[in-house]
């Protein structure tokens, strides 16, 4: 091993023109067999970062730090992407802000529910001061929430919420319904780490089915981006966990803007909070793909019986026959 890579030398042509030789120091030999595998021994002594929020991701020679500790650590990227995009509204999960932190944008008011009993999570809302509003606390144990009310000028109010739930234990749907039935219109949105597929692709889980059912049942609208929200670290999936549920507002699109360096993508919402009709009833329907599949076996003429590897051969046969 030590022959294979003492000893060699490089040189650089430019044009025709070719300099002298210098002895390599370090690196391996790239185009041989055995560099991909001296490179991965190399690399791969990188020590994790102390901070269990950020993680190195490995692939070839690139490595990516991705950090997931809340705002804090992503607090310029933030700004910027308040300055890009101006919203009147933004919700955050996670937070992991302590009550010591602070959270101020310019020319925005901030509302924060900060976890005090351990470390991590916490909710918050900023809202541009032009925005007459006033904050509404809504106490809830299965989930974490901070809630201001939006002051129409009719006199009317529209409740938005920013609610996070923890991946493990269930949601409790009497709450969610407290905070939509806190006025006439109301918007909830934020990480409800509820998985179904008629928002997420991938596997379901046992909330996403409690507000799937929550939702068909009690005339409310989803909202959720066509594109997933949630790229796991450690893991190949990718899901869609951030959407939002309205109460009387009928109109209203969400798009994953890939814009921060964290496992969830932000969610732009641009919802039209001045049409006044109320919802249609509504019923979230899935594709039964078992059904489909046996109606297409059973009613197209000439659709081969194939159980076995010989009814395939045998269909092969007298397809090229």
């Amino acid at each position: 091993m030590a022959t294979y890579l003492r000893g060699r030398h490089l040189t650089v042509r430019v044009g025709s023109n070719l300099s002298s030789e210098r002895i390599i120091e370090a690196g391996v030999v790239q185009g041989s067999k055995i560099g991909p595998i001296l490179f991965n021994i190399y690399i791969n002594d990188i020590p994790s970062p102390r901070n269990c929020q950020t993680q190195l991701c490995l692939f070839a020679d690139d490595t990516a730090i991705m950090s997931t500790g809340g705002i804090r650590h992503k607090y310029k990227e933030l700004k910027y992407l308040i300055l890009d995009w101006a919203p009147d509204v933004i919700a955050i999960q996670e937070t992991h802000l302590r009550p010591s932190d602070n959270l101020k944008i310019p020319n925005y008011t901030s509302y924060r529910t900060d976890r005090l009993t351990h470390k991590g999570c916490g909710t918050a809302i900023l809202i541009k001061n032009s925005i007459p509003h006033h904050p509404t606390p809504i106490s809830s144990t299965s989930f974490e929430n901070t809630a201001i009310s939006i002051d129409l000028p009719n006199g009317l109010h529209i409740t938005l919420a920013s609610i996070y739930r923890p991946p493990h234990g269930k949601i409790n749907t009497s709450e969610l319904q407290r905070v939509l039935n806190q006025t006439t219109k109301s918007i909830v949105v934020g990480d409800f780490n509820a998985k179904h597929p008629s928002w997420s692709t991938g596997r379901s889980n046992s909330n996403g089915a409690i507000i799937h059912n929550f939702i068909a049942s009690n005339n409310l609208i989803l909202i959720a981006p066509l594109e997933p929200t949630h790229f796991p670290i450690n893991a190949a999936s990718s899901s869609t966990l951030d959407f939002g549920i309205m109460c009387n507002i009928a109109s209203g699109t969400a798009t994953s803007l890939n814009e921060l360096s964290s496992d969830h993508n932000p969610v732009l919402f641009e919802i039209d909070i001045n049409i006044n009709l109320l919802a249609t009833p509504k019923t979230i329907k899935t594709t039964n793909w078992s059904v489909v599949s046996a109606i297409i076996k059973n009613s197209i003429p000439g659709n081969p019986f194939l159980e076995t590897t010989q009814h395939v051969h045998d269909a092969i046969s007298k397809f090229t026959a």
